[in-house]
Protein backbone atom coordinates (compact mmCIF):
# COMPACT_ATOMS: atom_id res chain seq x y z
CA UNK A 1 0.00 0.00 0.00
CA UNK A 2 2.79 2.38 0.90
CA UNK A 3 4.59 1.53 -2.32
CA UNK A 4 1.46 2.34 -4.31
CA UNK A 5 1.00 5.58 -2.40
CA UNK A 6 4.59 6.63 -3.11
CA UNK A 7 4.29 5.76 -6.78
CA UNK A 8 1.07 7.76 -7.11
CA UNK A 9 2.62 10.78 -5.40
CA UNK A 10 5.73 10.63 -7.58
CA UNK A 11 3.58 10.36 -10.75
CA UNK A 12 1.55 13.49 -9.86
CA UNK A 13 4.66 15.45 -8.97
CA UNK A 14 6.25 14.59 -12.34
CA UNK A 15 3.09 15.73 -14.08
CA UNK A 16 3.16 19.05 -12.18
CA UNK A 17 6.81 19.66 -13.02
CA UNK A 18 6.07 19.21 -16.72
CA UNK A 19 3.19 21.72 -16.51
CA UNK A 20 5.25 24.92 -16.79
CA UNK A 21 2.22 27.09 -17.37
CA UNK A 22 0.71 25.77 -14.13
CA UNK A 23 3.93 26.45 -12.23
CA UNK A 24 4.06 30.01 -13.56
CA UNK A 25 0.45 30.51 -12.57
CA UNK A 26 1.14 29.22 -9.07
CA UNK A 27 4.19 31.46 -8.60
CA UNK A 28 4.17 34.54 -10.83
CA UNK A 29 0.46 35.39 -10.83
CA UNK A 30 0.24 35.70 -7.01
CA UNK A 31 3.29 38.00 -6.97
CA UNK A 32 1.77 40.31 -9.58
CA UNK A 33 -1.60 40.43 -7.85
CA UNK A 34 0.00 40.93 -4.43
CA UNK A 35 2.06 43.85 -5.76
CA UNK A 36 -0.90 45.54 -7.44
CA UNK A 37 -3.22 44.97 -4.48
CA UNK A 38 -0.62 46.07 -1.95
CA UNK A 39 0.03 49.34 -3.77
CA UNK A 40 -3.69 49.94 -4.33
CA UNK A 41 -4.78 49.21 -0.77
CA UNK A 42 -1.79 50.81 0.92
CA UNK A 43 -3.84 53.39 2.79
CA UNK A 44 -5.97 50.88 4.67
CA UNK A 45 -3.28 50.64 7.33
CA UNK A 46 -2.22 54.29 7.12
CA UNK A 47 1.18 53.46 5.64
CA UNK A 48 2.60 54.34 2.24
CA UNK A 49 4.46 51.41 0.70
CA UNK A 50 7.47 51.82 -1.53
CA UNK A 51 6.82 53.39 -4.87
CA UNK A 52 3.74 55.37 -3.89
CA UNK A 53 3.39 59.12 -3.48
CA UNK A 54 2.21 60.96 -0.40
CA UNK A 55 -1.12 62.76 -0.44
CA UNK A 56 -0.94 66.34 -1.71
CA UNK A 57 -2.23 68.86 0.84
CA UNK A 58 -2.69 72.42 -0.51
CA UNK A 59 -1.84 74.91 2.23
CA UNK A 60 -2.84 78.59 2.36
CA UNK A 61 -1.32 80.73 5.13
CA UNK A 62 -3.35 83.95 4.93
CA UNK A 63 -2.56 84.66 8.58
CA UNK A 64 1.25 84.83 8.25
CA UNK A 65 1.53 84.26 12.00
CA UNK A 66 2.85 81.71 14.44
CA UNK A 67 -0.03 79.27 13.96
CA UNK A 68 0.56 78.99 10.21
CA UNK A 69 4.29 78.51 10.65
CA UNK A 70 3.78 75.84 13.30
CA UNK A 71 1.23 73.95 11.19
CA UNK A 72 3.38 74.12 8.07
CA UNK A 73 6.47 72.94 9.94
CA UNK A 74 4.64 70.05 11.55
CA UNK A 75 2.75 68.92 8.44
CA UNK A 76 5.95 69.01 6.39
CA UNK A 77 7.26 66.20 8.56
CA UNK A 78 4.28 63.91 7.92
CA UNK A 79 5.38 60.96 5.79
CA UNK A 80 1.92 60.48 4.28
CA UNK A 81 1.42 64.14 3.27
CA UNK A 82 3.17 66.43 0.83
CA UNK A 83 2.53 70.07 1.69
CA UNK A 84 1.89 72.29 -1.30
CA UNK A 85 1.74 76.03 -0.61
CA UNK A 86 -0.73 78.04 -2.67
CA UNK A 87 -1.50 81.73 -2.63
CA UNK A 88 -5.26 81.99 -2.13
CA UNK A 89 -8.19 79.98 -0.85
CA UNK A 90 -9.70 79.94 -4.35
CA UNK A 91 -6.62 78.15 -5.69
CA UNK A 92 -6.90 75.60 -2.88
CA UNK A 93 -10.59 74.99 -3.63
CA UNK A 94 -9.75 74.58 -7.31
CA UNK A 95 -7.18 71.89 -6.52
CA UNK A 96 -9.74 69.98 -4.45
CA UNK A 97 -12.44 70.35 -7.11
CA UNK A 98 -9.96 69.21 -9.76
CA UNK A 99 -9.28 66.05 -7.72
CA UNK A 100 -5.62 66.91 -7.34
CA UNK A 101 -6.08 66.74 -3.58
CA UNK A 102 -8.69 65.32 -1.28
CA UNK A 103 -8.42 68.20 1.19
CA UNK A 104 -6.93 71.69 1.46
CA UNK A 105 -6.02 73.60 4.61
CA UNK A 106 -6.51 77.38 4.92
CA UNK A 107 -5.34 79.55 7.84
CA UNK A 108 -7.63 82.64 7.81
CA UNK A 109 -6.21 86.10 8.58
CA UNK A 110 -6.11 87.05 12.26
CA UNK A 111 -6.02 83.48 13.57
CA UNK A 112 -2.81 83.91 15.56
CA UNK A 113 -3.94 87.30 16.91
CA UNK A 114 -7.29 85.90 18.04
CA UNK A 115 -5.75 82.94 19.84
CA UNK A 116 -3.11 85.16 21.44
CA UNK A 117 -5.82 87.38 22.94
CA UNK A 118 -8.03 84.51 24.12
CA UNK A 119 -10.59 84.75 21.34
CA UNK A 120 -11.98 81.76 19.43
CA UNK A 121 -10.54 81.04 16.02
CA UNK A 122 -10.92 78.30 13.41
CA UNK A 123 -8.93 76.98 10.50
CA UNK A 124 -10.70 76.00 7.30
CA UNK A 125 -10.48 72.56 5.70
CA UNK A 126 -11.84 72.16 2.17
CA UNK A 127 -12.62 68.50 1.51
CA UNK A 128 -13.72 66.04 -1.11
CA UNK A 129 -15.72 63.44 0.89
CA UNK A 130 -15.37 60.87 -1.89
CA UNK A 131 -11.64 60.56 -1.13
CA UNK A 132 -12.37 58.98 2.21
CA UNK A 133 -8.97 57.50 3.03
CA UNK A 134 -7.04 60.59 1.99
CA UNK A 135 -9.43 62.77 3.97
CA UNK A 136 -9.08 60.50 7.01
CA UNK A 137 -5.28 60.78 6.78
CA UNK A 138 -5.43 64.58 6.60
CA UNK A 139 -7.99 64.83 9.37
CA UNK A 140 -5.96 62.59 11.63
CA UNK A 141 -2.78 64.57 11.05
CA UNK A 142 -4.51 67.93 11.61
CA UNK A 143 -6.37 66.71 14.71
CA UNK A 144 -3.16 65.35 16.17
CA UNK A 145 -1.35 68.60 15.38
CA UNK A 146 -4.19 70.71 16.78
CA UNK A 147 -4.12 68.74 20.00
CA UNK A 148 -0.34 69.11 20.16
CA UNK A 149 -0.56 72.90 19.68
CA UNK A 150 -3.35 73.20 22.26
CA UNK A 151 -1.34 71.19 24.74
CA UNK A 152 1.74 73.32 24.08
CA UNK A 153 -0.19 76.59 24.51
CA UNK A 154 -1.90 75.26 27.64
CA UNK A 155 1.43 74.19 29.10
CA UNK A 156 2.93 77.62 28.42
CA UNK A 157 -0.10 79.33 29.99
CA UNK A 158 0.12 77.02 32.99
CA UNK A 159 3.79 77.85 33.40
CA UNK A 160 2.96 81.57 33.34
CA UNK A 161 0.16 81.04 35.87
CA UNK A 162 2.45 79.06 38.12
CA UNK A 163 5.08 81.79 37.91
CA UNK A 164 2.48 84.49 38.64
CA UNK A 165 1.18 82.50 41.61
CA UNK A 166 4.71 81.96 42.90
CA UNK A 167 5.35 85.71 42.57
CA UNK A 168 2.05 86.45 44.36
CA UNK A 169 2.92 84.02 47.15
CA UNK A 170 6.34 85.61 47.50
CA UNK A 171 4.83 89.13 47.49
CA UNK A 172 2.31 88.05 50.12
CA UNK A 173 5.08 86.60 52.26
CA UNK A 174 7.04 89.87 51.94
CA UNK A 175 3.94 91.86 52.84
CA UNK A 176 3.24 89.68 55.86
CA UNK A 177 6.85 89.98 57.03
CA UNK A 178 6.69 93.77 56.61
CA UNK A 179 3.33 93.93 58.40
CA UNK A 180 4.64 91.84 61.28
CA UNK A 181 7.70 94.08 61.52
CA UNK A 182 5.53 97.23 61.52
CA UNK A 183 3.20 95.70 64.09
CA UNK A 184 6.17 94.81 66.30
CA UNK A 185 7.63 98.28 65.91
CA UNK A 186 4.28 99.94 66.71
CA UNK A 187 3.87 97.65 69.71
CA UNK A 188 7.33 98.65 70.97
CA UNK A 189 6.66 102.35 70.35
CA UNK A 190 4.96 103.10 73.74
CA UNK A 191 7.95 101.71 75.63
CA UNK A 192 10.33 103.67 73.43
CA UNK A 193 8.27 106.86 73.90
CA UNK A 194 8.22 106.36 77.70
CA UNK A 195 11.95 105.82 77.68
CA UNK A 196 12.44 108.94 75.56
CA UNK A 197 10.12 110.92 77.90
CA UNK A 198 12.13 109.79 80.92
CA UNK A 199 15.37 110.80 79.25
CA UNK A 200 13.86 114.16 78.29
CA UNK A 201 12.57 114.73 81.85
CA UNK A 202 16.04 114.03 83.20
CA UNK A 203 17.54 116.38 80.66
CA UNK A 204 14.96 119.10 81.51
CA UNK A 205 15.66 118.70 85.24
CA UNK A 206 19.36 118.99 84.58
CA UNK A 207 18.85 122.05 82.38
CA UNK A 208 16.56 123.69 85.00
CA UNK A 209 19.07 123.10 87.77
CA UNK A 210 21.85 124.47 85.61
CA UNK A 211 19.70 127.50 84.68
CA UNK A 212 18.88 128.15 88.33
CA UNK A 213 22.53 127.84 89.28
CA UNK A 214 23.52 130.21 86.50
CA UNK A 215 20.71 132.59 87.59
CA UNK A 216 22.02 132.71 91.16
CA UNK A 217 25.50 133.29 89.85
CA UNK A 218 24.16 136.06 87.60
CA UNK A 219 22.36 137.66 90.59
CA UNK A 220 25.54 137.54 92.67
CA UNK A 221 27.51 138.96 89.80
CA UNK A 222 24.89 141.66 89.30
CA UNK A 223 25.02 142.61 92.97
CA UNK A 224 28.80 142.65 92.84
CA UNK A 225 28.74 144.79 89.72
CA UNK A 226 26.08 147.07 91.25
CA UNK A 227 28.30 147.68 94.29
CA UNK A 228 31.21 148.51 92.03
CA UNK A 229 28.98 150.84 90.04
CA UNK A 230 27.84 152.57 93.19
CA UNK A 231 31.39 153.01 94.28
CA UNK A 232 32.41 154.39 90.89
CA UNK A 233 29.32 156.61 90.84
CA UNK A 234 30.06 157.83 94.34
CA UNK A 235 33.63 158.53 93.29
CA UNK A 236 32.39 160.43 90.25
CA UNK A 237 29.73 162.36 92.22
CA UNK A 238 32.17 163.44 94.98
CA UNK A 239 33.83 166.20 92.81
CA UNK A 240 30.37 167.32 91.71
CA UNK A 241 29.30 167.67 95.30
CA UNK A 242 32.51 169.43 96.18
CA UNK A 243 31.96 171.80 93.25
CA UNK A 244 28.43 172.49 94.29
CA UNK A 245 29.57 173.21 97.83
CA UNK A 246 32.28 175.47 96.47
CA UNK A 247 29.73 177.21 94.21
CA UNK A 248 27.49 177.85 97.17
CA UNK A 249 30.41 179.17 99.18
CA UNK A 250 31.57 181.35 96.24
CA UNK A 251 28.06 182.78 95.87
CA UNK A 252 27.85 183.63 99.55
CA UNK A 253 31.34 185.16 99.39
CA UNK A 254 30.33 187.15 96.31
CA UNK A 255 27.23 188.40 98.02
CA UNK A 256 29.33 189.41 101.02
CA UNK A 257 31.85 191.21 98.79
CA UNK A 258 29.14 193.04 96.96
CA UNK A 259 27.77 194.22 100.23
CA UNK A 260 31.22 195.43 101.29
CA UNK A 261 31.66 197.17 97.92
CA UNK A 262 28.38 199.07 98.25
CA UNK A 263 29.15 199.91 101.79
CA UNK A 264 32.48 201.36 100.78
CA UNK A 265 31.15 203.20 97.85
CA UNK A 266 28.92 205.08 100.09
CA UNK A 267 27.14 207.73 98.10
CA UNK A 268 28.50 206.35 94.94
CA UNK A 269 27.00 203.06 95.63
CA UNK A 270 24.20 203.65 93.25
CA UNK A 271 26.68 204.28 90.50
CA UNK A 272 28.20 200.88 90.92
CA UNK A 273 26.79 198.63 88.18
CA UNK A 274 25.17 195.44 89.23
CA UNK A 275 27.29 192.36 88.80
CA UNK A 276 26.43 189.90 86.10
CA UNK A 277 23.80 187.49 87.10
CA UNK A 278 25.27 184.19 88.18
CA UNK A 279 23.63 181.07 86.94
CA UNK A 280 20.89 179.93 89.19
CA UNK A 281 21.59 176.54 90.60
CA UNK A 282 18.40 174.50 90.67
CA UNK A 283 17.21 173.61 94.05
CA UNK A 284 17.33 169.90 93.22
CA UNK A 285 20.97 170.27 92.22
CA UNK A 286 21.71 172.37 95.15
CA UNK A 287 20.10 169.76 97.34
CA UNK A 288 22.63 167.21 96.01
CA UNK A 289 25.37 169.13 97.74
CA UNK A 290 23.71 168.51 101.01
CA UNK A 291 23.28 164.73 100.57
CA UNK A 292 25.71 161.91 101.22
CA UNK A 293 27.45 160.61 98.08
CA UNK A 294 26.93 156.94 98.96
CA UNK A 295 23.27 157.47 99.64
CA UNK A 296 22.95 159.47 96.42
CA UNK A 297 24.54 156.70 94.33
CA UNK A 298 22.29 154.15 95.99
CA UNK A 299 19.24 156.30 95.21
CA UNK A 300 20.31 156.63 91.59
CA UNK A 301 20.76 152.82 91.15
CA UNK A 302 17.68 151.65 93.00
CA UNK A 303 14.89 153.40 94.60
CA UNK A 304 14.78 150.97 97.53
CA UNK A 305 18.48 150.48 97.74
CA UNK A 306 18.37 146.75 96.89
CA UNK A 307 19.95 145.29 93.79
CA UNK A 308 17.52 144.03 91.10
CA UNK A 309 16.64 140.32 91.13
CA UNK A 310 16.35 138.18 88.00
CA UNK A 311 13.15 136.18 87.55
CA UNK A 312 13.48 132.44 88.19
CA UNK A 313 13.58 130.13 85.14
CA UNK A 314 10.21 128.66 84.15
CA UNK A 315 9.37 125.12 85.27
CA UNK A 316 8.84 122.91 82.24
CA UNK A 317 6.38 120.05 82.70
CA UNK A 318 6.22 117.35 79.99
CA UNK A 319 2.72 116.49 78.85
CA UNK A 320 1.55 112.89 79.24
CA UNK A 321 2.24 110.58 76.32
CA UNK A 322 -0.66 109.99 73.95
CA UNK A 323 -2.01 106.45 73.51
CA UNK A 324 -0.39 104.74 70.51
CA UNK A 325 -3.04 103.10 68.32
CA UNK A 326 -2.65 99.34 67.91
CA UNK A 327 -2.02 98.29 64.34
CA UNK A 328 -3.89 95.12 63.46
CA UNK A 329 -3.88 93.90 59.86
CA UNK A 330 -6.92 92.05 58.60
CA UNK A 331 -6.29 88.42 57.59
CA UNK A 332 -5.26 88.12 53.97
CA UNK A 333 -7.21 85.72 51.76
CA UNK A 334 -5.41 82.64 50.54
CA UNK A 335 -4.00 82.78 47.04
CA UNK A 336 -5.95 80.23 44.98
CA UNK A 337 -4.05 77.61 43.04
CA UNK A 338 -5.24 78.25 39.50
CA UNK A 339 -5.01 75.18 37.27
CA UNK A 340 -6.07 75.20 33.67
CA UNK A 341 -8.31 72.36 32.51
CA UNK A 342 -6.19 69.38 31.62
CA UNK A 343 -5.83 68.36 28.01
CA UNK A 344 -7.28 64.97 27.16
CA UNK A 345 -4.50 63.07 25.47
CA UNK A 346 -4.68 59.69 23.79
CA UNK A 347 -1.80 57.41 24.58
CA UNK A 348 -1.84 54.61 22.05
CA UNK A 349 -0.22 51.40 23.22
CA UNK A 350 -0.18 48.22 21.25
CA UNK A 351 -1.09 45.34 23.55
CA UNK A 352 0.08 42.82 20.97
CA UNK A 353 3.51 44.30 20.28
CA UNK A 354 2.54 45.44 16.78
CA UNK A 355 4.00 48.75 15.61
CA UNK A 356 1.75 51.79 15.27
CA UNK A 357 2.12 51.92 11.49
CA UNK A 358 2.05 48.67 9.57
CA UNK A 359 3.26 47.48 6.24
CA UNK A 360 0.21 46.90 4.04
CA UNK A 361 1.92 43.85 2.51
CA UNK A 362 1.72 42.13 5.91
CA UNK A 363 -1.99 41.79 5.09
CA UNK A 364 -1.79 41.31 1.33
CA UNK A 365 1.00 38.70 1.04
CA UNK A 366 -0.72 36.01 3.12
CA UNK A 367 -4.20 37.04 1.93
CA UNK A 368 -3.61 36.75 -1.78
CA UNK A 369 -1.30 33.80 -1.28
CA UNK A 370 -4.20 31.92 0.29
CA UNK A 371 -6.49 33.06 -2.53
CA UNK A 372 -4.18 31.71 -5.24
CA UNK A 373 -3.53 28.61 -3.18
CA UNK A 374 -7.25 27.82 -3.22
CA UNK A 375 -7.46 28.58 -6.93
CA UNK A 376 -4.45 26.36 -7.57
CA UNK A 377 -6.01 23.54 -5.60
CA UNK A 378 -9.26 24.03 -7.49
CA UNK A 379 -7.53 23.66 -10.82
CA UNK A 380 -5.00 21.08 -9.76
CA UNK A 381 -7.16 18.76 -7.65
CA UNK A 382 -10.72 19.19 -8.93
CA UNK A 383 -10.02 19.50 -12.64
CA UNK A 384 -7.16 17.00 -12.46
CA UNK A 385 -9.35 14.32 -10.93
CA UNK A 386 -12.19 14.98 -13.38
CA UNK A 387 -9.76 14.87 -16.31
CA UNK A 388 -8.35 11.54 -15.15
CA UNK A 389 -11.88 10.21 -14.69
CA UNK A 390 -12.95 11.35 -18.17
CA UNK A 391 -9.73 10.10 -19.81
CA UNK A 392 -10.09 6.66 -18.19
CA UNK A 393 -6.86 7.03 -16.24
CA UNK A 394 -8.67 6.71 -12.97
CA UNK A 395 -10.34 3.48 -14.11
CA UNK A 396 -6.97 1.98 -15.05
CA UNK A 397 -5.56 3.01 -11.63
CA UNK A 398 -8.45 1.33 -9.91
CA UNK A 399 -7.60 -1.88 -11.76
CA UNK A 400 -4.35 -1.95 -9.81
CA UNK A 401 -4.24 -3.41 -6.29
CA UNK A 402 -4.10 0.14 -4.86
CA UNK A 403 -7.41 1.19 -3.25
CA UNK A 404 -9.22 4.29 -4.56
CA UNK A 405 -8.81 6.09 -1.22
CA UNK A 406 -5.06 5.58 -1.40
CA UNK A 407 -4.96 6.96 -4.93
CA UNK A 408 -6.92 10.04 -3.89
CA UNK A 409 -4.75 10.59 -0.81
CA UNK A 410 -1.63 10.29 -2.97
CA UNK A 411 -2.89 12.91 -5.39
CA UNK A 412 -3.88 15.19 -2.51
CA UNK A 413 -0.53 14.68 -0.82
CA UNK A 414 1.30 15.67 -4.00
CA UNK A 415 -0.83 18.81 -4.31
CA UNK A 416 -0.35 19.49 -0.57
CA UNK A 417 3.41 19.44 -1.02
CA UNK A 418 3.22 21.79 -3.97
CA UNK A 419 0.86 24.13 -2.10
CA UNK A 420 3.12 24.20 0.96
CA UNK A 421 6.16 25.03 -1.15
CA UNK A 422 4.14 27.68 -3.00
CA UNK A 423 3.09 29.39 0.25
CA UNK A 424 6.58 29.32 1.74
CA UNK A 425 8.04 30.68 -1.50
CA UNK A 426 5.53 33.56 -1.55
CA UNK A 427 6.37 34.41 2.07
CA UNK A 428 10.08 34.47 1.19
CA UNK A 429 9.45 36.73 -1.81
CA UNK A 430 7.25 39.00 0.32
CA UNK A 431 10.02 39.32 2.87
CA UNK A 432 12.67 40.09 0.28
CA UNK A 433 10.63 42.36 -2.02
CA UNK A 434 8.19 44.07 0.31
CA UNK A 435 9.79 43.75 3.75
CA UNK A 436 6.86 41.89 5.31
CA UNK A 437 7.12 40.85 8.93
CA UNK A 438 7.53 37.15 9.69
CA UNK A 439 6.84 37.65 13.39
CA UNK A 440 9.06 36.90 16.37
CA UNK A 441 9.09 33.18 15.42
CA UNK A 442 9.13 32.85 11.60
CA UNK A 443 9.09 29.06 11.75
CA UNK A 444 5.66 29.27 13.45
CA UNK A 445 4.17 30.30 10.07
CA UNK A 446 4.52 26.68 9.00
CA UNK A 447 1.62 25.60 11.25
CA UNK A 448 -1.22 27.76 9.82
CA UNK A 449 0.32 27.41 6.36
CA UNK A 450 0.12 23.64 6.57
CA UNK A 451 -3.40 23.88 7.94
CA UNK A 452 -4.76 26.09 5.14
CA UNK A 453 -2.94 24.08 2.47
CA UNK A 454 -4.48 20.90 3.85
CA UNK A 455 -7.94 22.46 3.99
CA UNK A 456 -7.59 23.90 0.46
CA UNK A 457 -6.41 20.60 -0.93
CA UNK A 458 -9.28 18.71 0.68
CA UNK A 459 -11.71 21.38 -0.50
CA UNK A 460 -10.55 20.72 -4.08
CA UNK A 461 -11.62 17.13 -3.63
CA UNK A 462 -15.06 18.30 -2.42
CA UNK A 463 -15.48 20.45 -5.54
CA UNK A 464 -14.45 17.46 -7.68
CA UNK A 465 -17.11 15.38 -5.97
CA UNK A 466 -19.81 18.05 -6.37
CA UNK A 467 -19.08 19.09 -9.99
CA UNK A 468 -20.10 16.39 -12.46
CA UNK A 469 -18.21 17.88 -15.41
CA UNK A 470 -14.98 19.79 -15.93
CA UNK A 471 -16.94 22.83 -17.13
CA UNK A 472 -18.80 22.99 -13.83
CA UNK A 473 -15.62 23.15 -11.72
CA UNK A 474 -14.76 26.81 -12.45
CA UNK A 475 -18.23 28.32 -11.78
CA UNK A 476 -18.83 26.28 -8.64
CA UNK A 477 -15.30 26.48 -7.27
CA UNK A 478 -14.65 30.10 -8.20
CA UNK A 479 -17.82 31.34 -6.54
CA UNK A 480 -17.03 29.50 -3.33
CA UNK A 481 -13.34 30.42 -3.29
CA UNK A 482 -13.96 34.09 -4.07
CA UNK A 483 -16.59 34.21 -1.31
CA UNK A 484 -14.30 32.52 1.20
CA UNK A 485 -11.36 34.79 0.31
CA UNK A 486 -13.36 38.04 0.39
CA UNK A 487 -15.40 37.31 3.49
CA UNK A 488 -12.51 35.62 5.30
CA UNK A 489 -10.31 38.72 5.20
CA UNK A 490 -7.88 37.73 2.44
CA UNK A 491 -8.36 40.86 0.36
CA UNK A 492 -8.88 43.48 3.04
CA UNK A 493 -8.84 43.59 6.86
CA UNK A 494 -11.80 41.65 8.18
CA UNK A 495 -12.50 44.50 10.63
CA UNK A 496 -13.87 46.51 7.70
CA UNK A 497 -16.79 44.09 7.52
CA UNK A 498 -19.96 44.46 9.63
CA UNK A 499 -20.20 42.37 12.82
CA UNK A 500 -22.71 39.88 11.40
CA UNK A 501 -20.44 39.16 8.44
CA UNK A 502 -17.43 38.71 10.72
CA UNK A 503 -19.45 36.18 12.70
CA UNK A 504 -20.57 34.35 9.56
CA UNK A 505 -16.98 34.24 8.29
CA UNK A 506 -16.07 31.73 10.98
CA UNK A 507 -17.49 28.95 8.81
CA UNK A 508 -14.67 29.51 6.29
CA UNK A 509 -11.12 28.20 6.78
CA UNK A 510 -9.75 31.40 5.24
CA UNK A 511 -10.97 33.35 8.29
CA UNK A 512 -8.98 31.16 10.67
CA UNK A 513 -5.92 31.16 8.42
CA UNK A 514 -5.84 34.97 8.17
CA UNK A 515 -6.41 35.29 11.93
CA UNK A 516 -3.35 33.11 12.51
CA UNK A 517 -1.22 35.00 9.96
CA UNK A 518 -2.29 38.38 11.41
CA UNK A 519 -1.44 37.24 14.93
CA UNK A 520 2.04 36.15 13.88
CA UNK A 521 2.95 38.77 11.27
CA UNK A 522 1.06 41.92 12.31
CA UNK A 523 0.42 41.49 16.04
CA UNK A 524 3.89 39.94 16.55
CA UNK A 525 2.55 37.19 18.83
CA UNK A 526 4.18 33.86 19.67
CA UNK A 527 3.30 30.39 18.45
CA UNK A 528 0.73 29.85 21.21
CA UNK A 529 -1.64 32.25 19.45
CA UNK A 530 -1.92 30.03 16.32
CA UNK A 531 -2.38 26.63 17.90
CA UNK A 532 -6.17 26.92 18.03
CA UNK A 533 -6.58 28.34 14.47
CA UNK A 534 -4.24 25.63 13.16
CA UNK A 535 -6.31 22.92 14.84
CA UNK A 536 -9.48 24.41 13.34
CA UNK A 537 -7.86 24.43 9.87
CA UNK A 538 -6.91 20.79 10.14
CA UNK A 539 -10.44 20.05 11.35
CA UNK A 540 -11.80 21.80 8.24
CA UNK A 541 -9.36 19.78 6.14
CA UNK A 542 -10.39 16.50 7.74
CA UNK A 543 -14.07 17.33 7.24
CA UNK A 544 -13.51 18.32 3.60
CA UNK A 545 -11.41 15.20 3.03
CA UNK A 546 -14.06 12.86 4.43
CA UNK A 547 -16.88 14.56 2.50
CA UNK A 548 -14.78 14.75 -0.68
CA UNK A 549 -13.83 11.08 -0.61
CA UNK A 550 -17.46 10.04 -0.15
CA UNK A 551 -18.72 12.35 -2.92
CA UNK A 552 -15.96 11.57 -5.39
CA UNK A 553 -16.18 7.81 -4.81
CA UNK A 554 -19.90 7.90 -5.54
CA UNK A 555 -19.31 9.87 -8.77
CA UNK A 556 -16.42 7.65 -9.73
CA UNK A 557 -18.47 4.48 -9.27
CA UNK A 558 -21.38 6.07 -11.16
CA UNK A 559 -19.09 6.97 -14.02
CA UNK A 560 -17.76 3.43 -14.14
Amino acid sequence: MLAGLGAAVAKDLRLLVRDRAGLIFLTLAPIVVITVAGLSLASLYGENPRGTSAYVLPFVDADAGGIGRALASRLSGEAGLRLRRVGTADEARALVRGRTAGAALVIPPGTSHALKHGQPAAIELYTDPVKYLELAEVRGAIQELRHELQTRVRDRAQVRLDRARAAAVEARADFERTARRIEAEVGALPAELESARTRLARQLASVSAEAERQLHAAEALAQQRAGAVRERLAAQLAPVKAFLVEVQQSQRAFDAWMAVVREKAGRFADRVPPPPAAPVVPSEVAALAERDVAQLSADLLASDGTPPELPPPPRLVLPPLPDVPRVTLPPLPSIPAVRLPGALAIEETSVTGAPRRLNTFDQNVPGFSVTFLLLGMLLGVSMGLLDERDWGTLARLRATPTPLATILIAKLLARFSVGLVQMLLLFAIGRAAFGVSLGPQPWALVLPTAGIVFAGTAFGLVVAGVAHTREAVLPVGSIVIVTMAAVGGCWWPIDLEPPWMRSAARIFPTTWAMAAFNDLMIRRQAIESVLRPTAVLFAFGALYLAVGIVLFRRHALTAV
